[in-house]
């Protein structure tokens, strides 16, 4: 099975047929290729869809760099720069080698010359080159290749970079000079090594020398377009040259990717020049580098550019300014699920049982994308952990193990997911504030900070602002989505499903001195769903009390609410309350699903055994008891758009409730004795109809 399905999905052969189109060059003209941005959270593929397309576009001129890990060595942008040149100076089979003779020889004077007042003067002369008239440019080429030429002492500042200059036989520098750097590359080939290079550059400008290397940098990257340029402008290299240059940056929200992105944009802005290279950059968070009003300003919170509807089949990413486009990497659809399924099950062979539905690749790549709604990490490692069960288990079963709130999957995806420099009390916090449909709720309240310093709460409010760090879902549409501070929905199951791995109040060992460490961060699910229930209750918010009393497991408390709605609501606005209370997480999980369905269904509605009950509330128990153990049913615009995305089919992951619930459906129509009731309770009964996976 692909890791990560990489370049395999719709969505990456949509990008990729994006950076096709641009590739692609045809001689004499000169477009002005915009610099592509490509957000997306943590495990949305970001790095995945980079490497497949420096794989894809392997023959072409094309560089892919992670800026992140480069600034963890310690790199900075003019290292990063150089590194991206010896990359697109690589030999390619079908394409003239790029060369870079304005580039190679600035970098072998500033690499080579030990003081800094004589790398500041060889700066200074290209910048002055690279803007005034050609006879100017030759000159001072000339100059620097006599030196390259004949510098001694350092030969890998030499050695290394001579692979960037033009073959001696071209009229680019003197002959002799040609001449004498051929001989040190006939002399010295291979001998240069490219790191100790970068090494040697990087030594030149130590703290007190910033002024110095950043002027250096900037005269770097316009050296850099300029050769670019002209080795596209000729007109032996405007024939022969079919393809832009593809630079693929990851990382580029990270500090040096900051400062490189930047660096690299304000170099094309001022040459006001078409150059040739086509920069696909991704992102976890928007680059700092680009709230600047020369780029668009600061971005209003959760208002990011690039939505890319799950209906559109192209990648079309946002103009912000010009130079720029922005677009968002979507989840995974559901047949793309539904691709990786059918290899999960081919994969698993004949040993392994069929799954309980019919169409059993409809049913896995249904489930598997309602519980991860298609995020693209999420997606891979749950199948993945699938196929490692024993062979003789049933696939629902298998689901419920891989996903017990102590398993090893629950805890490597929140570790995936989670921001990389995350606290663990950001952690437990989160995991307390996901027991609300959306995380604003929590920070409304005291009733979930009590264990919490500020600075957990500060970290906590920064994640909430972050569209990207929540992964919240951006249909378009917020009836759907929620908030910008709801969660993505696999999010925050796996959240909860650390939240159900704590041990309730009365259950914590008293050892802990005054309680501080038996109750720090450890306060269990039904605690934080009574903290939520009675801060509403107290609010007069009667719908999230109810909510957050069927999530602790206290169904007779939510039907009397809705019984009690019954009589004062409309009928579309008490299904839409209804909807609002089957969303409600499941108060069992793990090994407690398990056991027998319908015997898990009865003891939800047992205590209705106990005295007298009126039969109206009967029906609405059974129903909601029902609803809220089965998966959602195929939307319905009119009542199921409330502002909360979140599912979990593993409470009756086959539909077998589906019959109660029409029947439920059916008797409280008729309790109901209404036009307007019936109709609506009625649609109800056909919504579910049919299997979701169908």
């Amino acid at each position: 099975m692909p890791q990560e399905w990489a370049g395999e999905s719709g969505r990456d052969r949509a990008v990729e047929r994006y950076v096709q189109d641009l590739l692609a060059r045809r001689p004499g003209s000169r477009p002005e290729l915009p610099a592509t941005l490509l957000l997306g959270p943590r495990g949305s593929g970001k790095t995945t869809v980079l490497r497949h397309l420096a794989d894809w576009a392997r023959r072409a001129p094309v560089a892919r760099l992670d800026l992140a890990a480069l600034g963890q060595e310690g790199r900075k942008p003019i290292d990063v720069l150089a590194a991206l040149v010896f990359q697109l100076n690589a030999k390619k089979k079908d394409f003239a080698r790029l060369r870079f003779p304005a580039f190679g020889l600035l970098t072998i004077a500033v690499a080579a010359r030990m003081e800094a007042a004589d790398r500041d003067a060889a700066v200074r002369q290209m910048e002055a080159a690279l803007v005034g008239p050609p006879s100017g440019r030759s000159e001072v080429i000339n100059q620097l290749a006599t030196y390259a030429a004949t510098v001694l002492g350092a030969p890998t500042a030499v050695t290394a970079a001579l692979p960037l200059l033009p073959e001696w036989r071209r009229h680019w520098a003197r002959l002799r000079v040609r001449w004498q750097l051929a001989r040190i590359q006939r002399r010295s080939r291979d001998a240069g090594s490219v790191d100790g290079f970068l090494i040697d550059l990087n030594q030149r400008y130590g703290d007190r020398e910033e002024a110095e290397r950043q002027r250096a940098e900037a005269v770097l990257f316009d050296a850099f377009l300029d050769d670019l340029q002209r080795a596209y402008g000729s007109r032996g290299g405007d024939k022969r040259r079919t393809t832009q240059c593809l630079v693929l940056l990851d990382n580029v929200d990270s500090p040096l990717g900051n400062d490189f992105l930047k660096a690299l944009l304000d170099a094309r802005r001022k040459a006001q020049a078409p150059d040739p290279l086509l920069v696909l950059a991704t992102a976890g968070s928007y680059p700092a580098a680009l709230e600047g009003f020369a780029f668009g300003g600061p971005r209003r919170p959760g208002a990011l550019p690039g939505r890319w509807p799950a209906e559109e089949e192209r990648f079309v990413p946002e103009r912000v300014v010009k130079g720029l486009v922005v677009g968002r990497l979507r989840d995974l659809a559901r047949h793309e699920v539904e691709q990786q399924a059918k290899e999960v099950l081919r994969s698993a062979g004949r040993r392994a049982p069929a799954p309980a539905a019919d169409n059993g690749v409809q049913w896995l790549g249904w489930v598997v994308h309602e519980l991860t709604r298609g995020h693209p990490a999420g997606t891979a490692q749950l199948l993945a952990a699938l196929l490692e069960c024993p062979a003789e288990t049933r696939w629902e079963a298998r689901l419920r193990q891989v996903l017990r709130p102590s398993s090893e999957l629950v805890d490597a995806l929140l570790e995936r997911l989670l921001p990389i420099e995350a606290s663990g009390e950001l952690a437990q916090a989160l995991a307390r504030a996901a027991a609300a449909a959306d995380l604003a709720q929590a920070q409304a309240g005291r009733a979930l900070w009590d264990e919490s310093g500020a600075r957990v709460q500060e970290e906590f409010n920064d994640f909430c602002a972050d569209v990207l760090r929540t992964m919240h879902l951006d249909t378009g549409s917020e009836e759907s989505d929620g908030p910008t501070e709801t969660p993505h929905p696999l999010l925050r199951l796996l959240l909860l499903r650390r939240l159900a791995a704590l041990p309730e109040p009365d259950a914590v060992t008293a050892g802990a001195a005054d309680g501080a460490e038996g109750t720090r961060g450890g306060r269990g699910r039904r605690a934080v769903h009574a903290a939520l229930r009675d801060r509403a209750a107290a609010a007069g918010e009667e719908a999230a009390a109810a909510y957050h009393a069927l999530a602790g497991g206290e169904l007779a408390v939510a039907a009397a609410y809705l019984d009690d709605a019954f009589d004062r609501l409309p009928p579309e606005e008490w299904c839409t309350e209804l909807c609002r209370l089957r969303r409600a997480p499941l108060a069992e999980t793990g090994e407690a699903l398990e056991q027998p369905l319908w015997e898990r269904y009865e003891r939800l509605v047992d205590h209705l055994g106990d005295g007298a009950v009126d039969q109206r509330l009967r029906t609405i128990t059974r129903l909601l008891a029902a609803v809220w153990i089965s998966p959602e049913p195929p939307d319905d615009p009119r009542t199921d758009r409330i502002g909360d995305p979140y599912r979990d089919p593993l409470g009756d992951p086959v539909a077998e409730l589906y019959g109660e619930i029409q029947a439920r459906f059916h008797t409280l129509a008729v309790h109901a004795d209404s036009v307007p009731w019936t109709s609506a309770l009625l649609r109800r009964t056909k919504q579910y109809g049919k299997e979701p996976w169908l």
